[in-house]
């Protein structure tokens, strides 16, 4: 490998003659968190020595910074930082806020000084910017590299809001009354008798002399390479920059498009409409797990590179496109995603079942191949609707009121979805969701296993988590009567005897009545609100009032039990053994 590593510093590294450090676009975005950025300022002002009067500046350690490029050469190209941008540009934050606060308290030249560390000069005397960014321009330009701090719209991008974020908090802890809190939190040393503008000074001085190891290359490859030894053991996140880094390594044309950073930012964009974040790590991991292999977050990247050829790049990235579609679709689904067809109303509904109900994250890898096997017609509607509502009950039973982990489910699901992506026609889906079925059973809780612990489902006016699988199990059984797969939005449970603590919120005391005769029944007993529940349509409600003259807590556990047993075998369809 040709490189070449020294020792340097902080401020040996921003005082780049002619030259502009640039932030690849493959690189991920600013992302450092208010603990990494509070750190960074705190390390800084517990290594400067306090003695009397002066502020002495100590050794501190700032890791190690990759580069490509040369900076000696008299060329117009740019220096890519390749490992160092989160802190290079929290660096650049923090001289904005110092540069600024100087020129307020009237210290132009200080301010002047403080500045070409952020502002540069070509030979030709025009201003540069010492670092360049892609992805936050121009936010970044106008917000922290203006002397005049240019007061750009709010920032929008995630992006922008940790910029912002990050300036605001060095600003107010550099404020001077917080200032010489933390310097004497930090130091342990009263520092009243040294001016504001010295503190500020001291900060500076220290990070300007934080030690640097740098690694210069002009091989892109060797570049990416020490990048991927650098990072070898870092989070799960950072697989993903690998990958990001290694596609855009290899699909580095930007003429007349940048293919590669269109689709990067297009899956991006799919996945920050979905409701609940999600993070760009696990749907990644959930396409692999359903369209190559079993993977981990750990072993992302490693199987990245051993399924992935690079020839196959730019395909990756418009499958990835096209998965991430169907992602958003299973994480927030929408009526709308259907064009409002009443024919997909209980997909949307399963889903967020999936979602809000069981909270499964891995179920989301068989239904990306089930969506993706729809999309392409080799599973009919009928197959497909089967499917999903059937692992929709399996996990009601298994996770929901036996509290199993996924753990023993995801391996079934990763090879059904690897089979079903492979499937060219509905015969052979049909068997490969036969064979996943086939699993499921074999983990299929017994109704002896079941009933026992869904008598124990309680529903309180209280907030509970607990509420949603009890109000879900009730809907569910109130379909079963009315005959119809959708829960009714104007109905709400209802507890026939009023609700106190104890047996009284059992689900054997639960019904469903629509919301407006559940508020006119009130909390009376039972012989009161018979007249309310005749006005109800729902059949479940008429049967009860039939077959119940009087309800006393003594019928509660046989009901409960009833209720489990019409559950198992006429909602799972199961026998009993």
């Amino acid at each position: 490998m040709k490189m070449t590593p020294r020792e340097s510093t902080i401020g040996s590294i921003l005082n780049i003659k002619n030259k502009q450090y640039e932030i690849p676009r493959f690189q991920r975005e600013y992302s450092w968190e208010k603990k990494h950025y509070k750190e960074f300022l705190e390390d800084m002002i517990s290594n400067i020595n306090v003695n009397d009067d002066n502020l002495e500046t100590t050794q501190y350690f700032m890791g190690t910074m990759l580069f490509v490029g040369d900076k000696d050469k008299p060329t117009k190209d740019p220096v890519y930082v390749v490992d160092g941008q989160q802190r290079l540009t929290t660096v650049t934050i923090l001289f904005s806020v110092i540069a600024h606060l100087f020129k307020k308290l009237g210290q132009q030249a200080l301010s002047d000084s403080m500045f070409q560390y952020i502002m540069t000069k070509n030979n030709d005397g025009e201003d540069m910017r010492v670092l360049k960014t892609v992805s936050s321009y121009p936010y970044f330009s106008f917000y922290i590299q203006s002397m005049d701090k240019v007061e750009v719209n709010e920032p929008e991008s995630e992006e922008e809001i940790n910029i912002k974020t990050t300036y605001d908090f060095f600003a107010k802890n550099l404020q001077e009354d917080n200032l010489r809190t933390l310097f004497k939190k930090k130091t342990g040393k009263d520092c009243g008798s040294i001016s504001y503008i010295d503190l500020l000074k001291g900060i500076r001085d220290q990070v300007l002399s934080a030690t640097v190891i740098e690694i210069l290359t002009e091989e892109k490859k060797v570049a990416n390479t020490l990048f991927e030894i650098l990072n070898a053991k870092g989070k799960g996140l950072s697989n993903v920059d690998m990958i990001k880094n290694k596609i855009f390594e290899e699909l580095d044309s930007i003429e007349p498009a940048d293919f590669a950073l269109e689709k990067w930012n297009k899956i991006h964009d799919f996945l920050e409409e979905c409701n609940e974040g999600v993070g760009f790590a696990t749907f990644l991991r959930h396409y692999f797990s359903s369209k190559y292999k079993s993977v981990s977050k750990a072993n992302l990247y490693d199987k990245f590179k051993e399924l992935i050829r690079i020839s196959d790049y730019k395909l990756f990235l418009k499958n990835l496109e096209s998965n991430a579609i169907i992602y958003r679709k299973i994480v927030s689904p929408q009526r709308r995603d259907y064009s409002n067809r009443k024919e997909y109303y209980w997909l949307v509904q399963s889903l967020e079942n999936f979602n809000k109900v069981f909270n499964i994250i891995n179920i989301r890898v068989p239904l990306l191949a089930l969506l993706d096997a729809k999309e392409r017609d080799v599973i009919s509607m009928k197959t497909f609707k089967d499917i999903v509502l059937y692992m929709e009950n399996f996990h009601f039973a298994y996770t929901a009121i036996l509290s199993k982990g996924t753990n023993r489910v995801e391996k079934h699901y990763s090879t059904f979805a690897i089979k079903l992506r492979k499937s060219d026609n509905k015969k052979d889906s049909n068997i490969i969701i036969a064979d996943l079925k086939k699993n499921l059973e074999s983990l299929y809780p017994t109704y002896v296993d079941f009933k026992n612990r869904f008598i124990t489902l309680v529903y309180t006016k209280i907030d509970n988590p607990l509420n949603l699988k009890t109000k879900y199990a009730i809907n569910k059984l109130s379909c079963y009567f009315e005959n119809t797969e959708l829960f009714d939005d104007r109905g709400s449970i209802e507890h026939i005897l009023p609700e106190t603590e104890g047996i009284t919120q059992n689900i054997g005391n639960l019904i469903l009545l629509e919301e407006n005769l559940n508020v006119e029944a009130g909390n009376e007993r039972y012989a009161l609100k018979k007249p309310t529940y005749s006005k109800s349509t729902y059949k479940w409600i008429k049967q009860f009032v039939e077959d119940n003259n009087e309800w006393e807590e003594g019928s509660i556990n046989s009901r409960a039990e009833s209720l489990a047993k019409i559950y198992y075998e006429k909602i799972f369809g199961r026998s009993i053994e």
